[in-house]
Formats: structure tokens, C-alpha cells, sequence
């Protein structure tokens, strides 16, 4: 492998992010380039299957605290963190690697930085809903539902104003503004998601490529250990990071959960199939015995015969759902949920739970929306539209190839 024909990629070590990207990432491959993938080393079996070479980051998956996405403050100075720590040790190894192009995730900052010192061509990836300017709608989207803790979080001021001073000083690094660290842009963007799901797509730039949902497509490397029922499903996941919400999940299991003598056909009907990370204070809970429990779903497998998906409203989430044409009932449980599911919401593919009290209410009419909804518009925002990138990346090669035969190499 030449090294004209190596991509450096920086991603974010949660499944969210991560599924987002590799199909793209395997297409890239595929296309015969070298795809060097950093993140931590829980993801090294799911980016080798997609083809990739893993690249472990200088810090460890428990030094990295994800779940504090909700709070804008507090997660900006993590990435300013993060890449103040990351930084010495993957600029030296990009120079090594002489890449032709690198591609880091929105939120990846270091990324950015090593694009910028390397003075390569850079590639922003989306797997969240975009912001382009101040006051576009994708920043009103974000201020619905974040605003409310924005200022929570003032005292992780001082922290990053040291931070930002630091890596100015140490490597001369601008553009350190909390719109520029939380949505870090390159050259060109490629979002994963359709252009319908971003707030005001419309008006985004040629800058923008909207490349679907590319989640549904990846390479999985795990498998159910139970056998799905074919029909009569409801199948519930609240994501990997945003799962504490224990109140909801027992009133889940009190109105979902089949019970001696009940005379509620619905219910009988049903099977509940439950992502749960298990034990939780005060014990392991016990459920019904129409649930099946794990705390790992091959989710694609389940969505296939879901009759509803009951969910946090993570976009990876609801978009797969939306290829399959299973409704959703979305329980947000941050700002970044609530943003997607709104958006979801007014397309006519699902509803927020109101009331957690009537969720089989809500769980009934959810379903019925299937009756009527936009079929050719949900068939829309599921199309892979990955050409529009790999073109983007046939012409950085064609470009370095001629400027190949320019130098007489």
C-alpha cells in the first residue's frame, strides 16, 4: 500500500459514533484505500471486521468519561482535555504515517489538529445533527435542549481557559471557541444521517454531504444467543451510555409484563425484548415472562420483526428503525435525544412518551402511526447516498496522482 493511498481516521470511542461511520469507512477500503481507525481497544473487533487497521488512542476507555454529553460546559473542557493529553503522541505518529487525507469525528478535536499541523486535506464526519453557524436552525434545535443546564456547568471556566491557553502555547492551536471544539469542521463534512433529519438541510452547503444513515449497512460481529419471535415484538433500548432511568423501566415491566389471570389481550399478545445492563442498586430486578433480557441486542436482527421500538431516541437507533418501518415510542434522556426525537416526531415516525404512566396508551398509538405515514419519504431517508463521498476521495487520488507524474515520480 503506497502511502498516497493512506487515511488517517480519528474517531470517538462510543458505539453511537463509531457505528455511524464504518460502513463508509469499509467502503473506503474497498475502494483500495488504507483506513487507519483510532479509538480505544473495546472497538478493535468491530473496525478490523470492517476492514480497517485499529489504532489504539494513548488514553484508556475508562479515561474517557462519555456520559457527560448533556452538559455542554463540562464536555468541552473533557475534548480540550483529551486532545491536550492525545496530541504529543498522534502528531509524531501522523507524520510517520504520511497520510493523504484525514477524517476525524465532529467531536474529535485532535483530529482536526493533527489535519491542520499535517496540512493535509481534512473530513469532518456527523453522526450527530449539525451546527454551520450561530443561529442557523440546527443551533435553535441545540438550544431547546440544552439551554436549561448550560450555565449549571460555569465553573469548568477557569479549567478551560488554562486548556485553550495550553495548547496555544504548546502547539499554536486557534479556533478553540466552544462552537469550534464540539462542532469541529473539515474541508469538506460528511454527515450520517439524510439531509430531511437536519434541521434547515436545505440550506447547507456543498461543504455538507449527506451520505444516510449508514449505521444499518456496517459489518456487525455479534449475535443474538436467543431466537427472535417472529411476530407480536416490542423491543426496548435506551443505547450503551444513557440507560439510568430505572423509574421508567419499572413502569415498562409493571404494564408490559404478563401477569396470572390478566385479561388484557394486548399484553398477552406481546413479547417484550429488553436491552438492560444488568444489576443496578438495590439488586438485580426481576421481569415478566414475556420479556427476554440481555444486555446485548444484535439490534438489526430484532428491528426486522418489531412491531415497535420503544427508545432514548439515539439517531443510529431511529433511523435503523426507520429502515426496517418499525414506529417509535421515544423516551429521550438527554438534550441530544430529545433534539432527534422532536425532529422525529414532526416527520411522522414516531411520538415522545408524555406520560409514563399510559405507556401502553402511548405504546398503542405509536404503532398506528405506521397507518398513515410518508412511505416514499421514510424510503428516502434511508438510502445510502455513499458515492457523493467516495467520489470526493477517487479525486484526491486522481489529484495526487498527477501530481506525481508532474514531480517525475
Amino acid at each position: 500500500m503506497e502511502e498516497k493511498d493512506r487515511i488517517l481516521w480519528y474517531g470517538i470511542p462510543a458505539y453511537g459514533h463509531i457505528n455511524s461511520n464504518l460502513y463508509f469507512a469499509k467502503r473506503l477500503v474497498g475502494e483500495g484505500f488504507q483506513v487507519a481507525y483510532y479509538a480505544t481497544e473495546e472497538f478493535r473487533t468491530v473496525i478490523e471486521a470492517n476492514g480497517c487497521k485499529f489504532r489504539p488512542y494513548p488514553i484508556l476507555q475508562k479515561e474517557i468519561d462519555l456520559s457527560d454529553g448533556d452538559k455542554i460546559l463540562k464536555l468541552y473542557r473533557l475534548i480540550l482535555q483529551y486532545t491536550a493529553d492525545m496530541l504529543p503522541v498522534l502528531i509524531p505518529e501522523a507524520k510517520k504515517e504520511k497520510p493523504c487525507g484525514i477524517i476525524f469525528d465532529s467531536l474529535a478535536l485532535w483530529g482536526r489538529m493533527v489535519k491542520d499541523d499535517l496540512q493535509v486535506p481534512g473530513f469532518g464526519f456527523y453522526s450527530i445533527i449539525a451546527i454551520s453557524h450561530i443561529g442557523d436552525r440546527g443551533f435553535w434545535a441545540y438550544g431547546e435542549g440544552f439551554s436549561a443546564d448550560f450555565l449549571r456547568y460555569a465553573g469548568e471556566m477557569p479549567r478551560i481557559v488554562k486548556l485553550r491557553r495550553e495548547l496555544w502555547k504548546d502547539w499554536g492551536k486557534t479556533k478553540l471557541g466552544l462552537l469550534d471544539v464540539l462542532m469541529n469542521k473539515g474541508d469538506r463534512n460528511f454527515m450520517g444521517y439524510s439531509r430531511l433529519f437536519q434541521p434547515g438541510g436545505e440550506r447547507l452547503g456543498k461543504e455538507y454531504q449527506f451520505l444516510g444513515p449508514l449505521a444499518i449497512y456496517r459489518q456487525s460481529v455479534r449475535q443474538n444467543d436467543f431466537v427472535c419471535p417472529k411476530e407480536k415484538v416490542i423491543y426496548i433500548s435506551f443505547g450503551t451510555i444513557f440507560n439510568q432511568n430505572e423509574r421508567l423501566l419499572r413502569e415498562i415491566v409493571n404494564q408490559f409484563g404478563r401477569k396470572k389471570g390478566q385479561e388484557n389481550k394486548w399484553i398477552k399478545e406481546y413479547t417484550v425484548i429488553l436491552v438492560w445492563p444488568g444489576k443496578r442498586e438495590g439488586g438485580k430486578m426481576r421481569f415478566p415472562d414475556n420479556f427476554i433480557v440481555r444486555d446485548f441486542v444484535n439490534q438489526g436482527e430484532i428491528l426486522r420483526y418489531a412491531s415497535l421500538f420503544i427508545t432514548a431516541g439515539g439517531a443510529n437507533s431511529i433511523h435503523e428503525a426507520l429502515y426496517y418501518g418499525v414506529p417509535c415510542l421515544m423516551c429521550p434522556q438527554q438534550g441530544e435525544q430529545l433534539m432527534n426525537a422532536k425532529r422525529f416526531e414532526q416527520l411522522g415516525f414516531g411520538r415522545i412518551l408524555r406520560n409514563p404512566r399510559r405507556i401502553i396508551q402511548e405504546a398503542t398509538q405509536a404503532i398506528s402511526l405506521k397507518d398513515n405515514w410518508p412511505e416514499e419519504k421514510r424510503k428516502s431517508m434511508t438510502r445510502p447516498c455513499v458515492e457523493k463521498g467516495l467520489k470526493i476521495f477517487r479525486n484526491l487520488k486522481n489529484e495526487s496522482n498527477k501530481g506525481d507524474k508532474r514531480d517525475g515520480r
